[in-house]
């Protein structure tokens, strides 16, 4: 990806999560459920398709995180995307780390 496309899209990003929280910090949240329902159902759907994305392949791993060929059977740890997802959305890490 271009580097400046890169910055733009992290920018972005930020900008949308630091309206979404701040949305959620305002004094009164009756006020607020309908500017927060507009962010977070695109919030849910980027999970989701980020989540659909990192799903498990043949081999039971990330499809888009073990895309290199490894001649040797290994044990490597749940993707950092699910693992990351599980931290925030369900709380607390996996047993083992992910192992």
């Amino acid at each position: 990806m271009d580097e400046r496309l890169g910055r733009v899209l992290r920018e972005r990003v930020e900008a949308y999560l630091r309206d979404v929280e701040r949305i959620l910090r305002a004094a009164e949240p009756g006020v607020a459920w309908p500017a927060l329902r507009v962010r977070l159902l695109p919030l849910a759907a980027a999970w989701r398709s980020l989540l659909t994305q990192h799903r498990p392949g043949p081999r039971g791993r990330c499809r888009h995180c073990d895309r290199a060929f490894r001649p040797w059977p290994s044990r490597r740890p749940l993707c950092s995307v699910w693992r990351t997802a599980y931290a925030y959305l369900v709380g607390g890490w996996p047993l083992g780390g992910g192992q």
